[in-house]
């Protein structure tokens, strides 16, 4: 039986993405820079410009027994979080801007954001809540 893992898109507008990672180790292992946020499949804006990026102003977690990293995908992705295992918390970014927009962060990078994780066994899972603002 493969882990159970989800995405939820909670909110989203021409400005704003709220999305919901969920995941716990069945028998499969870690993920390994796994997609989790593909600026292309959000919402263009009101111009109908795609998005190319986002930038993470808000991250809400819970980690039990393994560490998750949330990078930005590039030529070498560049680690946007680090979520210890064992812990929960909540870091907001708005009052400086939010993170470096993932569009613009290492070399030839795609604006997409993936999770990897480090140290995941039984009866271990992640849920982290991020919002962010769309770039285009």
């Amino acid at each position: 039986m493969a882990d159970i893992t989800s995405s939820t898109i909670l909110s989203e507008n021409t400005r704003q993405i709220i999305m919901a990672f969920q995941y716990q180790f069945v028998d499969t292992g870690d993920e390994s820079a796994v997609k989790k946020v593909d600026v292309s499949a959000l919402q263009s804006n009101d111009n109908g410009s795609p998005c190319t990026g986002v930038k993470i102003t808000k991250c809400i977690w819970v980690v039990k027994g393994m560490t998750v990293r949330v990078l930005a995908d590039a030529d070498a992705d560049i680690i946007m979080l680090n979520l210890d295992e064992g812990q929960s918390g909540e870091v907001d970014y708005t009052d400086v801007g939010g993170l470096p927009n993932t569009k613009q962060t290492g070399t030839n990078p795609s604006g997409d954001i993936f999770f990897t994780t480090t140290g995941a066994g039984t009866g271990d899972s992640y849920q982290i809540v991020l919002t962010m603002t769309k770039k285009y």
